[in-house]
Protein backbone atom coordinates (compact mmCIF):
# COMPACT_ATOMS: atom_id res chain seq x y z
CA UNK A 1 0.00 0.00 0.00
CA UNK A 2 1.46 3.35 -0.98
CA UNK A 3 1.65 6.02 1.77
CA UNK A 4 0.54 9.26 0.19
CA UNK A 5 2.14 11.89 2.43
CA UNK A 6 4.79 12.35 5.07
CA UNK A 7 2.01 13.00 7.61
CA UNK A 8 0.48 9.61 6.88
CA UNK A 9 3.90 8.02 7.08
CA UNK A 10 4.56 9.60 10.48
CA UNK A 11 1.17 8.45 11.78
CA UNK A 12 1.82 4.94 10.47
CA UNK A 13 5.25 4.77 12.10
CA UNK A 14 3.99 6.08 15.41
CA UNK A 15 1.30 3.42 15.40
CA UNK A 16 3.97 0.75 14.94
CA UNK A 17 6.14 2.34 17.62
CA UNK A 18 3.21 2.32 20.02
CA UNK A 19 2.96 -1.43 19.69
CA UNK A 20 6.69 -1.97 20.29
CA UNK A 21 8.13 -2.04 23.82
CA UNK A 22 11.35 -0.06 24.22
CA UNK A 23 12.69 -1.67 27.35
CA UNK A 24 11.58 -5.28 27.12
CA UNK A 25 11.30 -7.88 24.40
CA UNK A 26 9.08 -10.05 26.55
CA UNK A 27 5.33 -10.02 26.72
CA UNK A 28 3.48 -8.90 29.81
CA UNK A 29 2.52 -11.37 32.49
CA UNK A 30 -0.59 -13.42 31.76
CA UNK A 31 -2.98 -15.37 33.91
CA UNK A 32 -3.71 -12.50 36.30
CA UNK A 33 -6.87 -12.54 38.38
CA UNK A 34 -8.56 -9.23 37.62
CA UNK A 35 -11.47 -8.13 39.78
CA UNK A 36 -13.72 -5.62 38.01
CA UNK A 37 -16.15 -3.59 40.08
CA UNK A 38 -19.53 -4.24 38.47
CA UNK A 39 -22.02 -2.92 41.02
CA UNK A 40 -23.84 0.38 41.47
CA UNK A 41 -21.99 3.19 39.71
CA UNK A 42 -20.24 1.12 37.03
CA UNK A 43 -21.18 1.92 33.43
CA UNK A 44 -23.15 -0.92 31.83
CA UNK A 45 -22.60 0.08 28.19
CA UNK A 46 -18.81 -0.45 28.35
CA UNK A 47 -18.63 -3.39 30.75
CA UNK A 48 -18.69 -6.12 28.08
CA UNK A 49 -15.82 -4.47 26.22
CA UNK A 50 -13.80 -4.26 29.44
CA UNK A 51 -14.26 -7.93 30.30
CA UNK A 52 -13.56 -8.94 26.70
CA UNK A 53 -10.35 -6.89 26.64
CA UNK A 54 -9.07 -8.39 29.90
CA UNK A 55 -9.82 -11.91 28.68
CA UNK A 56 -8.02 -11.20 25.40
CA UNK A 57 -4.85 -10.47 27.41
CA UNK A 58 -4.91 -13.96 28.89
CA UNK A 59 -6.26 -12.84 32.27
CA UNK A 60 -9.38 -13.94 34.14
CA UNK A 61 -11.89 -11.07 34.55
CA UNK A 62 -14.33 -11.42 37.47
CA UNK A 63 -17.27 -9.19 38.34
CA UNK A 64 -17.23 -7.94 41.94
CA UNK A 65 -19.78 -5.99 43.97
CA UNK A 66 -19.68 -3.81 47.06
CA UNK A 67 -20.73 -6.81 49.17
CA UNK A 68 -17.59 -8.68 48.07
CA UNK A 69 -15.39 -5.75 49.08
CA UNK A 70 -17.16 -5.20 52.39
CA UNK A 71 -17.03 -8.94 53.05
CA UNK A 72 -13.23 -8.95 52.98
CA UNK A 73 -12.86 -10.69 49.63
CA UNK A 74 -10.75 -7.99 47.94
CA UNK A 75 -7.36 -9.45 48.82
CA UNK A 76 -4.09 -10.02 46.97
CA UNK A 77 -4.75 -13.74 47.32
CA UNK A 78 -8.01 -13.41 45.38
CA UNK A 79 -7.06 -10.65 42.92
CA UNK A 80 -3.88 -9.37 41.36
CA UNK A 81 -5.55 -6.20 40.09
CA UNK A 82 -8.80 -4.38 40.88
CA UNK A 83 -10.42 -2.24 38.17
CA UNK A 84 -12.81 0.66 38.81
CA UNK A 85 -14.51 1.12 35.41
CA UNK A 86 -16.00 4.23 33.80
CA UNK A 87 -18.97 5.52 35.79
CA UNK A 88 -22.63 5.24 34.91
CA UNK A 89 -23.47 7.90 32.26
CA UNK A 90 -19.98 9.28 32.83
CA UNK A 91 -20.63 10.49 36.39
CA UNK A 92 -19.14 9.73 39.78
CA UNK A 93 -21.93 11.38 41.77
CA UNK A 94 -24.56 11.04 43.08
CA UNK A 95 -27.63 8.69 43.18
CA UNK A 96 -26.87 5.64 41.06
CA UNK A 97 -23.20 6.56 40.79
CA UNK A 98 -19.98 5.81 42.66
CA UNK A 99 -20.98 8.23 45.41
CA UNK A 100 -24.30 6.46 46.04
CA UNK A 101 -24.86 4.81 49.40
CA UNK A 102 -25.01 1.34 47.80
CA UNK A 103 -21.82 1.91 45.78
CA UNK A 104 -18.20 2.55 46.75
CA UNK A 105 -18.56 5.73 48.80
CA UNK A 106 -18.83 4.11 52.19
CA UNK A 107 -16.14 4.28 54.87
CA UNK A 108 -15.73 0.52 55.21
CA UNK A 109 -15.65 0.00 51.45
CA UNK A 110 -13.00 2.66 50.87
CA UNK A 111 -10.94 1.37 53.77
CA UNK A 112 -11.01 -2.13 52.28
CA UNK A 113 -9.71 -0.87 48.91
CA UNK A 114 -6.96 1.14 50.63
CA UNK A 115 -5.99 -1.93 52.64
CA UNK A 116 -5.81 -3.94 49.41
CA UNK A 117 -3.45 -1.33 47.92
CA UNK A 118 -1.33 -1.15 51.05
CA UNK A 119 -0.86 -4.91 51.01
CA UNK A 120 0.46 -4.91 47.44
CA UNK A 121 -2.68 -4.92 45.31
CA UNK A 122 -2.97 -2.91 42.11
CA UNK A 123 -5.81 -0.56 41.14
CA UNK A 124 -6.68 0.61 37.61
CA UNK A 125 -9.33 3.35 37.39
CA UNK A 126 -10.95 4.86 34.31
CA UNK A 127 -12.77 8.17 33.74
CA UNK A 128 -15.32 8.70 36.55
CA UNK A 129 -13.58 5.90 38.46
CA UNK A 130 -10.37 7.94 38.26
CA UNK A 131 -12.26 11.07 39.31
CA UNK A 132 -13.70 9.23 42.30
CA UNK A 133 -10.19 8.13 43.30
CA UNK A 134 -8.77 11.68 43.20
CA UNK A 135 -8.39 14.29 45.93
CA UNK A 136 -11.30 16.35 44.59
CA UNK A 137 -13.50 13.31 43.92
CA UNK A 138 -14.85 12.91 47.45
CA UNK A 139 -13.07 11.32 50.38
CA UNK A 140 -11.53 8.24 48.77
CA UNK A 141 -8.27 10.12 48.05
CA UNK A 142 -6.06 7.27 46.86
CA UNK A 143 -4.66 9.39 44.01
CA UNK A 144 -2.46 12.23 45.26
CA UNK A 145 -3.68 14.77 42.70
CA UNK A 146 -6.94 16.12 41.28
CA UNK A 147 -9.10 15.30 38.27
CA UNK A 148 -10.57 17.84 35.86
CA UNK A 149 -13.76 16.49 34.33
CA UNK A 150 -14.39 17.90 30.84
CA UNK A 151 -17.89 16.97 29.68
CA UNK A 152 -17.73 18.49 26.18
CA UNK A 153 -15.25 16.03 24.67
CA UNK A 154 -17.43 12.99 23.99
CA UNK A 155 -15.54 11.73 20.96
CA UNK A 156 -12.39 10.03 19.75
CA UNK A 157 -9.28 11.83 20.95
CA UNK A 158 -5.56 11.14 20.73
CA UNK A 159 -3.02 10.79 23.51
CA UNK A 160 0.77 10.64 23.31
CA UNK A 161 3.04 8.33 25.32
CA UNK A 162 5.36 10.17 27.73
CA UNK A 163 6.58 7.21 29.80
CA UNK A 164 8.89 4.70 28.12
CA UNK A 165 7.57 1.85 30.26
CA UNK A 166 4.31 2.02 28.30
CA UNK A 167 5.57 2.29 24.74
CA UNK A 168 7.85 4.46 22.66
CA UNK A 169 7.86 8.04 23.92
CA UNK A 170 6.01 10.11 21.34
CA UNK A 171 3.84 7.22 20.14
CA UNK A 172 0.24 8.25 19.64
CA UNK A 173 -3.04 6.40 20.18
CA UNK A 174 -6.63 7.22 19.37
CA UNK A 175 -9.17 6.35 22.09
CA UNK A 176 -12.70 7.19 23.21
CA UNK A 177 -13.66 9.72 25.87
CA UNK A 178 -17.16 10.00 27.28
CA UNK A 179 -18.94 12.45 29.56
CA UNK A 180 -16.58 11.29 32.32
CA UNK A 181 -13.41 12.22 30.44
CA UNK A 182 -10.93 14.95 31.32
CA UNK A 183 -7.34 15.18 32.55
CA UNK A 184 -5.16 15.28 35.67
CA UNK A 185 -4.02 18.87 36.29
CA UNK A 186 -0.57 19.53 37.82
CA UNK A 187 0.26 16.03 39.09
CA UNK A 188 2.22 15.98 42.40
CA UNK A 189 5.91 15.01 42.50
CA UNK A 190 5.15 11.40 43.47
CA UNK A 191 3.09 10.89 40.30
CA UNK A 192 4.47 9.85 36.90
CA UNK A 193 2.69 10.99 33.75
CA UNK A 194 2.24 8.08 31.36
CA UNK A 195 0.43 9.91 28.55
CA UNK A 196 -0.75 13.41 27.67
CA UNK A 197 -3.36 14.81 25.29
CA UNK A 198 -2.83 17.25 22.43
CA UNK A 199 -2.82 20.17 24.90
CA UNK A 200 -0.07 18.41 26.91
CA UNK A 201 -2.51 17.71 29.75
CA UNK A 202 -1.85 14.42 31.58
CA UNK A 203 -4.46 11.78 30.73
CA UNK A 204 -2.80 8.65 32.15
CA UNK A 205 -0.93 8.84 35.47
CA UNK A 206 0.60 6.33 37.87
CA UNK A 207 1.89 6.29 41.43
CA UNK A 208 2.80 3.97 44.27
CA UNK A 209 0.39 3.53 47.18
CA UNK A 210 1.79 1.65 50.17
CA UNK A 211 3.09 -1.65 48.80
CA UNK A 212 0.67 -1.39 45.89
CA UNK A 213 0.32 0.51 42.64
CA UNK A 214 -2.32 2.83 41.25
CA UNK A 215 -2.78 3.86 37.61
CA UNK A 216 -5.58 6.07 36.27
CA UNK A 217 -6.80 7.20 32.86
CA UNK A 218 -9.36 9.70 31.57
CA UNK A 219 -10.12 7.49 28.54
CA UNK A 220 -12.30 4.41 27.97
CA UNK A 221 -9.57 2.08 26.74
CA UNK A 222 -11.71 -1.03 26.31
CA UNK A 223 -13.76 0.29 23.37
CA UNK A 224 -12.69 -0.59 19.82
CA UNK A 225 -14.80 1.42 17.41
CA UNK A 226 -14.00 -0.57 14.28
CA UNK A 227 -14.40 -4.07 15.67
CA UNK A 228 -17.06 -6.35 17.11
CA UNK A 229 -14.42 -8.29 19.04
CA UNK A 230 -15.18 -6.02 22.02
CA UNK A 231 -18.77 -7.31 22.06
CA UNK A 232 -20.00 -3.72 21.76
CA UNK A 233 -21.69 -2.26 18.67
CA UNK A 234 -22.86 1.18 19.82
CA UNK A 235 -19.25 2.39 19.87
CA UNK A 236 -18.78 1.36 16.22
CA UNK A 237 -21.79 3.45 15.27
CA UNK A 238 -20.68 6.36 17.45
CA UNK A 239 -17.19 6.34 15.87
CA UNK A 240 -18.45 5.81 12.34
CA UNK A 241 -16.70 2.44 12.20
CA UNK A 242 -13.27 4.13 12.08
CA UNK A 243 -10.81 3.78 14.95
CA UNK A 244 -7.13 4.12 14.14
CA UNK A 245 -5.17 1.18 15.58
CA UNK A 246 -8.08 0.10 17.77
CA UNK A 247 -6.05 -2.87 19.07
CA UNK A 248 -3.67 -0.31 20.56
CA UNK A 249 -6.13 0.70 23.26
CA UNK A 250 -6.20 -2.89 24.50
CA UNK A 251 -2.40 -2.87 24.41
CA UNK A 252 -2.27 0.23 26.62
CA UNK A 253 -4.89 -1.15 28.99
CA UNK A 254 -2.90 -4.37 29.18
CA UNK A 255 0.26 -2.49 30.05
CA UNK A 256 -1.60 -0.62 32.76
CA UNK A 257 -2.97 -3.84 34.25
CA UNK A 258 0.47 -5.47 34.04
CA UNK A 259 2.17 -2.54 35.77
CA UNK A 260 -0.48 -2.38 38.49
CA UNK A 261 -0.03 -6.04 39.36
CA UNK A 262 2.47 -6.98 42.06
CA UNK A 263 4.42 -8.84 39.38
CA UNK A 264 5.51 -5.36 38.22
CA UNK A 265 5.63 -6.14 34.51
CA UNK A 266 4.28 -3.45 32.16
CA UNK A 267 5.53 -5.29 29.07
CA UNK A 268 3.72 -5.57 25.79
CA UNK A 269 0.64 -7.78 26.26
CA UNK A 270 -0.17 -10.33 23.62
CA UNK A 271 -3.76 -9.95 22.46
CA UNK A 272 -4.89 -13.51 21.87
CA UNK A 273 -4.86 -14.40 18.16
CA UNK A 274 -7.46 -17.06 18.91
CA UNK A 275 -9.90 -14.43 20.14
CA UNK A 276 -12.68 -14.69 17.60
CA UNK A 277 -16.41 -14.28 17.64
CA UNK A 278 -18.62 -17.35 17.24
CA UNK A 279 -20.03 -18.03 13.76
CA UNK A 280 -23.67 -17.66 14.80
CA UNK A 281 -26.17 -14.83 14.86
CA UNK A 282 -25.58 -11.28 16.09
CA UNK A 283 -27.46 -10.78 19.37
CA UNK A 284 -28.24 -7.26 20.61
CA UNK A 285 -27.73 -7.02 24.37
CA UNK A 286 -29.42 -3.97 25.87
CA UNK A 287 -26.57 -2.81 28.09
CA UNK A 288 -27.61 0.44 29.69
CA UNK A 289 -28.44 1.30 33.27
CA UNK A 290 -29.56 4.69 34.55
CA UNK A 291 -30.67 6.03 37.92
CA UNK A 292 -34.08 4.50 37.04
CA UNK A 293 -32.68 1.04 36.43
CA UNK A 294 -32.12 -1.07 33.35
CA UNK A 295 -29.41 -3.68 32.74
CA UNK A 296 -27.34 -4.25 35.89
CA UNK A 297 -23.62 -4.44 35.05
CA UNK A 298 -23.06 -7.26 37.53
CA UNK A 299 -24.97 -9.70 35.30
CA UNK A 300 -23.95 -8.55 31.83
CA UNK A 301 -20.67 -10.52 31.60
CA UNK A 302 -22.54 -13.76 32.30
CA UNK A 303 -25.24 -12.89 29.76
CA UNK A 304 -22.58 -12.39 27.09
CA UNK A 305 -20.67 -15.53 28.02
CA UNK A 306 -23.88 -17.56 27.91
CA UNK A 307 -24.69 -16.22 24.44
CA UNK A 308 -21.15 -17.05 23.32
CA UNK A 309 -21.65 -20.60 24.66
CA UNK A 310 -24.75 -20.83 22.47
CA UNK A 311 -22.58 -20.06 19.44
CA UNK A 312 -23.70 -16.47 18.88
CA UNK A 313 -22.20 -13.00 19.12
CA UNK A 314 -23.34 -10.68 21.97
CA UNK A 315 -23.22 -6.99 21.04
CA UNK A 316 -23.96 -4.22 23.53
CA UNK A 317 -26.44 -1.53 22.50
CA UNK A 318 -27.85 1.40 24.44
CA UNK A 319 -31.32 2.90 24.51
CA UNK A 320 -30.35 5.57 22.00
CA UNK A 321 -29.39 3.05 19.32
CA UNK A 322 -32.85 1.48 19.63
CA UNK A 323 -34.51 4.90 19.51
CA UNK A 324 -32.46 5.77 16.43
CA UNK A 325 -33.69 2.71 14.57
CA UNK A 326 -30.66 0.46 14.96
CA UNK A 327 -32.68 -2.52 16.20
CA UNK A 328 -33.47 -4.16 12.87
CA UNK A 329 -33.44 -7.71 11.55
CA UNK A 330 -30.64 -6.67 9.19
CA UNK A 331 -28.46 -5.91 12.22
CA UNK A 332 -29.57 -8.53 14.75
CA UNK A 333 -31.46 -11.79 15.06
CA UNK A 334 -32.34 -11.46 18.77
CA UNK A 335 -32.58 -8.62 21.27
CA UNK A 336 -31.80 -9.57 24.87
CA UNK A 337 -33.08 -7.51 27.80
CA UNK A 338 -30.98 -8.66 30.80
CA UNK A 339 -31.70 -8.62 34.51
CA UNK A 340 -31.61 -5.44 36.55
CA UNK A 341 -34.61 -3.20 37.11
CA UNK A 342 -37.44 -3.09 34.56
CA UNK A 343 -38.37 0.51 35.36
CA UNK A 344 -35.13 1.62 33.70
CA UNK A 345 -36.23 -0.06 30.46
CA UNK A 346 -39.62 1.60 30.78
CA UNK A 347 -38.18 5.10 31.15
CA UNK A 348 -35.16 4.61 28.88
CA UNK A 349 -37.26 3.51 25.91
CA UNK A 350 -40.37 5.57 26.63
CA UNK A 351 -42.08 6.40 23.34
CA UNK A 352 -39.96 3.94 21.35
CA UNK A 353 -41.62 0.68 22.31
CA UNK A 354 -42.83 0.32 18.73
CA UNK A 355 -39.20 -0.10 17.64
CA UNK A 356 -38.95 -3.24 19.79
CA UNK A 357 -42.37 -4.58 18.77
CA UNK A 358 -41.62 -3.98 15.09
CA UNK A 359 -38.29 -5.79 15.38
CA UNK A 360 -40.01 -8.89 16.78
CA UNK A 361 -43.03 -8.88 14.51
CA UNK A 362 -40.82 -8.54 11.43
CA UNK A 363 -38.88 -11.70 12.29
CA UNK A 364 -36.58 -10.83 15.16
CA UNK A 365 -36.70 -12.45 18.58
CA UNK A 366 -36.92 -11.17 22.16
CA UNK A 367 -35.17 -12.79 25.11
CA UNK A 368 -36.19 -11.31 28.46
CA UNK A 369 -34.32 -12.25 31.64
CA UNK A 370 -35.86 -11.34 35.03
CA UNK A 371 -36.20 -7.55 34.65
CA UNK A 372 -36.28 -8.05 30.88
CA UNK A 373 -39.16 -10.45 31.44
CA UNK A 374 -40.95 -7.98 33.72
CA UNK A 375 -40.65 -5.38 30.95
CA UNK A 376 -42.70 -7.48 28.52
CA UNK A 377 -46.29 -7.58 29.98
CA UNK A 378 -48.79 -4.74 30.10
CA UNK A 379 -49.20 -5.32 33.85
CA UNK A 380 -46.84 -6.65 36.48
CA UNK A 381 -47.33 -7.32 40.16
CA UNK A 382 -44.43 -6.48 42.44
CA UNK A 383 -44.74 -6.84 46.21
CA UNK A 384 -48.54 -7.09 45.79
CA UNK A 385 -48.78 -3.81 43.86
CA UNK A 386 -49.81 -3.56 40.21
CA UNK A 387 -47.79 -1.52 37.72
CA UNK A 388 -48.51 -0.77 34.07
CA UNK A 389 -45.82 -1.26 31.45
CA UNK A 390 -45.90 -0.03 27.85
CA UNK A 391 -44.14 -2.71 25.75
CA UNK A 392 -47.12 -5.07 26.04
CA UNK A 393 -45.85 -8.04 24.06
CA UNK A 394 -47.15 -10.49 26.69
CA UNK A 395 -50.82 -10.72 27.69
CA UNK A 396 -50.11 -12.51 30.97
CA UNK A 397 -48.58 -11.08 34.12
CA UNK A 398 -45.28 -11.38 35.92
CA UNK A 399 -45.75 -11.66 39.68
CA UNK A 400 -42.91 -11.38 42.18
CA UNK A 401 -40.82 -11.58 44.21
CA UNK A 402 -40.90 -15.15 45.50
CA UNK A 403 -39.72 -14.45 49.01
CA UNK A 404 -39.75 -18.02 50.26
CA UNK A 405 -36.96 -18.84 47.82
CA UNK A 406 -35.11 -15.85 49.21
CA UNK A 407 -36.31 -12.38 50.15
CA UNK A 408 -35.47 -9.55 47.78
CA UNK A 409 -32.74 -8.31 47.28
CA UNK A 410 -31.12 -11.66 47.95
CA UNK A 411 -30.18 -14.34 45.45
CA UNK A 412 -30.10 -18.12 45.76
CA UNK A 413 -30.02 -21.29 43.69
CA UNK A 414 -33.41 -22.94 43.22
CA UNK A 415 -34.49 -26.10 41.35
CA UNK A 416 -36.47 -25.62 38.14
CA UNK A 417 -38.08 -28.36 36.06
CA UNK A 418 -37.24 -28.08 32.36
CA UNK A 419 -39.65 -30.70 31.09
CA UNK A 420 -42.64 -31.03 28.85
CA UNK A 421 -41.80 -28.64 26.02
CA UNK A 422 -41.12 -30.19 22.62
CA UNK A 423 -38.90 -27.30 21.49
CA UNK A 424 -36.75 -26.50 24.53
CA UNK A 425 -36.61 -30.19 25.39
CA UNK A 426 -36.75 -32.39 28.46
CA UNK A 427 -33.62 -31.28 30.29
CA UNK A 428 -34.61 -32.43 33.76
CA UNK A 429 -34.43 -30.51 37.02
CA UNK A 430 -31.63 -27.95 37.06
CA UNK A 431 -30.58 -25.59 39.83
CA UNK A 432 -30.56 -22.02 38.56
CA UNK A 433 -30.01 -18.59 40.05
CA UNK A 434 -33.10 -16.83 41.40
CA UNK A 435 -32.51 -13.12 41.97
CA UNK A 436 -35.72 -11.26 42.66
CA UNK A 437 -37.78 -12.51 39.76
CA UNK A 438 -41.30 -13.90 39.82
CA UNK A 439 -43.48 -16.25 37.86
CA UNK A 440 -45.68 -15.90 34.79
CA UNK A 441 -49.44 -16.20 34.62
CA UNK A 442 -50.41 -17.84 31.35
CA UNK A 443 -52.95 -16.04 29.12
CA UNK A 444 -55.45 -17.88 26.95
CA UNK A 445 -54.76 -18.26 23.25
CA UNK A 446 -57.47 -15.69 22.58
CA UNK A 447 -55.85 -13.18 24.93
CA UNK A 448 -52.35 -13.60 23.49
CA UNK A 449 -53.38 -14.25 19.90
CA UNK A 450 -51.22 -17.37 19.92
CA UNK A 451 -50.38 -20.21 22.26
CA UNK A 452 -47.98 -19.55 25.15
CA UNK A 453 -45.91 -22.62 25.99
CA UNK A 454 -44.53 -23.25 29.46
CA UNK A 455 -41.02 -24.66 29.05
CA UNK A 456 -40.04 -24.68 32.74
CA UNK A 457 -41.73 -24.54 36.14
CA UNK A 458 -40.45 -23.93 39.64
CA UNK A 459 -39.84 -27.18 41.52
CA UNK A 460 -40.23 -25.85 45.07
CA UNK A 461 -41.42 -22.88 47.15
CA UNK A 462 -44.83 -21.21 46.95
CA UNK A 463 -44.26 -20.94 43.18
CA UNK A 464 -43.96 -24.72 42.70
CA UNK A 465 -45.58 -25.71 39.43
CA UNK A 466 -45.78 -22.11 38.18
CA UNK A 467 -44.12 -20.92 35.01
CA UNK A 468 -40.51 -19.76 35.01
CA UNK A 469 -39.65 -20.06 31.30
CA UNK A 470 -42.22 -19.45 28.59
CA UNK A 471 -42.07 -19.10 24.81
CA UNK A 472 -44.48 -18.00 22.09
CA UNK A 473 -44.64 -16.53 18.62
CA UNK A 474 -45.11 -12.81 18.06
CA UNK A 475 -45.89 -11.86 14.48
CA UNK A 476 -43.09 -13.37 12.39
CA UNK A 477 -40.79 -13.40 15.42
CA UNK A 478 -40.35 -15.31 18.64
CA UNK A 479 -40.28 -14.52 22.36
CA UNK A 480 -38.75 -16.32 25.34
CA UNK A 481 -39.15 -14.98 28.88
CA UNK A 482 -37.42 -16.37 31.95
CA UNK A 483 -37.67 -15.02 35.48
CA UNK A 484 -34.51 -16.82 36.66
CA UNK A 485 -30.92 -16.30 35.54
CA UNK A 486 -29.81 -19.09 33.26
CA UNK A 487 -26.67 -17.11 32.42
CA UNK A 488 -25.28 -17.45 35.95
CA UNK A 489 -23.00 -20.38 36.81
CA UNK A 490 -22.46 -20.16 40.55
CA UNK A 491 -19.10 -21.48 41.68
CA UNK A 492 -17.52 -21.21 38.24
CA UNK A 493 -15.40 -18.42 36.75
CA UNK A 494 -16.64 -19.39 33.29
CA UNK A 495 -19.41 -16.81 33.61
CA UNK A 496 -16.88 -14.08 34.53
CA UNK A 497 -18.73 -13.47 37.81
CA UNK A 498 -17.15 -13.61 41.24
CA UNK A 499 -20.02 -12.42 43.43
CA UNK A 500 -22.25 -15.39 42.51
CA UNK A 501 -19.74 -17.87 43.93
CA UNK A 502 -20.80 -17.03 47.50
CA UNK A 503 -24.01 -17.56 49.43
CA UNK A 504 -25.91 -14.30 49.87
CA UNK A 505 -26.85 -14.95 53.50
CA UNK A 506 -23.78 -16.75 54.86
CA UNK A 507 -20.98 -15.67 52.55
CA UNK A 508 -19.89 -19.30 52.22
CA UNK A 509 -18.69 -20.56 48.82
CA UNK A 510 -21.31 -22.27 46.68
CA UNK A 511 -21.10 -24.46 43.60
CA UNK A 512 -23.67 -25.62 41.10
CA UNK A 513 -23.05 -29.03 39.51
CA UNK A 514 -25.65 -28.22 36.86
CA UNK A 515 -24.99 -26.12 33.77
CA UNK A 516 -27.86 -23.68 33.05
CA UNK A 517 -26.07 -22.59 29.86
CA UNK A 518 -27.36 -25.78 28.27
CA UNK A 519 -30.87 -24.42 28.74
CA UNK A 520 -29.82 -21.09 27.17
CA UNK A 521 -28.39 -23.05 24.25
CA UNK A 522 -31.72 -24.80 23.74
CA UNK A 523 -33.62 -21.50 23.96
CA UNK A 524 -31.42 -19.77 21.39
CA UNK A 525 -30.75 -22.64 18.99
CA UNK A 526 -34.08 -24.47 19.15
CA UNK A 527 -36.25 -21.36 19.21
CA UNK A 528 -34.99 -17.77 19.09
CA UNK A 529 -32.51 -17.98 16.21
CA UNK A 530 -34.57 -20.24 13.96
CA UNK A 531 -35.91 -18.76 10.70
Amino acid sequence: MRIKSWACALSFCLTLLFLTATNSATAAVTGLKVGIYSGTGAESSTILALFRAVAAMGHTPMAMTKDDIDGGLLTVQNFDVFVIPPGEDGKKCCAGHYSASDALDQIATKQAIRAYLNSGGGVVAEEAGAYFASQNGGTFDIYSGNYANVTTQITKRTFTITDGLFGVVGGRQEAWQSYGGGYFPTPPANVTVVAADSANQPVIVRQAYGAGRLILTSFVLELRGDSELDWTIWDNWAMGGVHNNSAGVWVMLGRMIGWASRFQDPGLPSISPTLANPPGARIAVVAQHTVNGGAWPGLLPAVARGIEYCGHVPLAVRFQEIKDGGLTTNNFKVVTFPGGYAYGYKTGLAGSEDKVRSFISSGGSYYGICAGSFYAPSTIVWESKKYSYPLQIFAGQNIGPINDIIAWPGYALTPVNFNGDSVIGNLGTIRVMYYGGGYHTIPTDAQQGTHVYTAATFASSSAAGKSDLIRYAYGHGKVALTTTHLEVRAGSNADWLFWDDFDYTTGNPVTNPDNPWDVMKAIFNNWLTLP
